[in-house]
């Protein structure tokens, strides 16, 4: 019996090793074929980041963290399709710009800066191939409701983590809570990141607008005042600042129908008020209350992390035009120097950072130059004209209108945080269904007219 025992212990090593062997490339078809298996790996990925906060990896010289190996995989499958796929979707010229200025900026940080340079372009890497994958597929209505999906669950998820962590901490329960003592060194009730607030954020505003969209749209109406509850309790004000500009957005891109824009501001003001009581009433919750009233005072008066930001731009920009006209165009290597000093708010005088823009226009402009920036800035205008003459169109478009909703509290993210992974799928999206729909229109038009001479794989307008 124990030599049995011993014998099965022995070959699970190799058990698993076959099964790797057999399920990668299985899932690698599966994710070449289907969007949805693709965005679920990513989606799934981005679970496992919010469970842990920290996903592990292993020691290659640097740590090769488990998520890169889940956005290699994507990436590897996004550069398959691009080279074999038939239905692969023509590339718009500015993601095809974008893409480069990464490639020129990490290949001559490498040179010059070595494993440093992968560290600091990690984030555009995943944001790249996470967007290329997605980019590749045609789209239409039903992927951009897959993506609504995932986004719902992951949200439903976030809710979950919120409560465990907040019981754990506020209780207070030692035994379960970090070796640090708290779950976020910037602050004891953020228990999920600023990215994934804003998850949170853009299902909340899917579910007060678009509910018409499906039946997840309509279960995210159900749980918006716990949605709202938890962006609010987070304190993260990038997030705040991004519900503003859904609100906003949605409001303004709804469809003109009777009393709907009304009804829209209503129901907004319901939620609130659901969500606003049990904070207002309740003596275990006051506190929370007190909380985001002080950290709202704190953004309009520009104290605390505000001010710091605003001169850690500054700062990252004369670097970047400090760097001659190599730097200019094609911005600084990945891996480079980015020390700067900023004003210390709390003890006083300057202190020195080193540390990203909190800001991605910023960050593209100091490490892809005004190529990579204007690559981003092209494509995004692109998706947002393409999106916005499909939701003033006499017929209109539920879709485009989330869409573009969605998109435009992204960009208002962007102004104080960095590019995320999820966030590039919504973006290719956009772009994806935008071309989609101008192909069936060039097609429709073609037929009153001659063929043309085939052209490359490039579009854009």
């Amino acid at each position: 019996m124990q030599s049995a025992l011993f014998s099965v212990i022995n070959a699970v090593p190799y058990a698993m090793a076959l099964a790797l062997g057999l399920l990668l490339p299985a899932l690698g078809v599966l994710c070449y074929s289907h969007l949805g298996a693709g965005m679920a790996v990513i989606a799934g990925m981005y679970a496992i980041e919010a469970l842990w906060m920290q996903v592990g990896g292993v020691e290659l010289g640097i740590t090769v963290y488990y998520t890169d190996f889940a956005l290699l995989f994507i990436g590897v499958i996004a550069l398959l399709r691009l080279l074999t796929a038939r239905d692969t979707p023509r590339w718009h010229w500015a993601w095809g710009l974008y893409v480069l200025a990464f490639l020129i900026s990490l290949g001559t940080g490498v040179v010059s800066s070595g494993s440093g340079a992968g560290v600091q372009a990690r984030a555009y890497f995943y944001s790249i191939a996470a967007g290329s994958y997605a980019v590749s597929f045609p789209v239409d209505a039903a992927r951009v409701r897959q993506l609504v999906n995932l986004m719902f669950w992951l949200v439903v998820l976030l809710l979950g983590i919120c409560v465990y962590r907040w019981i754990v901490y506020y209780t207070p329960i030692p035994d379960l809570l970090p070796p640090e003592g708290n779950y976020n060194a910037d602050g004891a009730i953020r228990v999920v990141r600023s990215h994934e607030a804003l998850v949170m954020g853009q299902v909340f505003i899917v579910g007060l607008l678009f509910a018409p969209l499906g039946r997840v749209a309509s279960a995210a109406r159900f749980i918006a005042p716990l949605t709202l509850g938890g962006v609010l309790a987070l304190q993260h004000r990038s997030v705040w600042l991004a519900v503003l500009v859904g609100v906003l957005a949605g409001l303004f891109v709804a469809r003109s129908r009777s009393g709907s824009k009304t009804g829209q501001i209503l129901l907004l003001a319901g939620i609130v008020a659901i969500t606003a009581l049990p904070l207002t009433l309740s003596s275990q919750l006051s506190g929370v209350s007190d909380q985001v009233a002080s950290s709202a005072d704190r953004a309009v008066e520009g104290d605390g992390t505000v001010g710091e930001r605003l001169d850690n731009w500054q700062g990252l920009i004369r670097l970047w035009a400090a760097g001659g006209p190599r730097s200019l165009a094609l911005g600084q290597s990945f891996g480079s120097d980015s020390t700067r000093y900023v004003r210390d708010t709390i003890h006083g005088g300057e202190h020195k950072i080193g540390y990203f823009a909190h800001n991605h226009y910023v960050q593209t402009l100091y490490n892809l130059g005004l190529a990579g920036l204007f690559a981003f800035m092209s494509l995004t205008w692109y998706a947002a004209r393409g999106l916005y003459r499909r939701c003033a169109s006499e017929e209109g478009d539920l879709v485009a209108s989330v869409l573009l909703t969605l998109l435009l509290m992204q960009l208002a993210y962007y102004v104080p945080y960095g590019t995320d992974y999820l966030q590039s799928v919504l973006l290719a999206l956009c772009v994806a269904y935008v071309a989609g729909h101008e192909r069936v229109a060039r097609a429709a038009a073609s037929t009153a007219r001659p063929a043309g001479r085939t052209g490359l794989r490039w579009t854009g307008s």
